[in-house]
């Protein structure tokens, strides 16, 4: 978690986003595999949160699991993307290209790898405007 938050961060350059980490339970998982959920989550987050706006990656205990959030201050999401947004090839914004809007991939593989390792993964959204959470859970250690 360290290494993709230090990552992201030198990759902010002068933009002014608070990014912060808070502690981890210990859960089971495969590193790498973790290591590509958390820079795909983290830097979708970054990547529609504007400038001054805040990036938390968060972790909490929850009965069997360790539950892990990424929320962010940015665009956000309308309710009727969120059941689609871990579809391939789903894109919130149709009139983005795809050179600088990614592949429409990342939040489908990540679903992949979070399942993977037993774990579950979803987002939710209070709508266009008002940030974004995208959280998993995996089993504890």
């Amino acid at each position: 978690v360290r290494s993709v938050h230090d990552e992201l961060r030198a990759n902010l350059g002068t933009r002014e986003v608070n990014l912060s980490v808070g502690s981890m339970p210990e859960a089971t998982g495969d590193a790498s595999m973790l290591r590509q959920v958390w820079a795909n989550l983290l830097g979708n987050a970054l990547q529609y949160t504007p400038a001054a706006g805040r990036v938390r990656l968060s972790a909490r205990r929850e009965g069997n699991f360790a539950r892990v959030s990424v929320t962010d201050t940015g665009v956000g999401l309308a309710a009727e993307d969120l059941p689609h947004v871990f579809e391939r090839f789903y894109r919130v914004d149709k009139s983005r290209a795809r050179a600088g809007g990614g592949s429409g991939i990342g939040l489908t593989i990540s679903r992949h790898l979070v399942e993977a390792q037993g774990g579950r993964i979803w987002a939710e959204s209070d709508g266009l405007g008002r940030g974004s959470a995208f959280s998993f859970t995996l089993p504890l250690a």
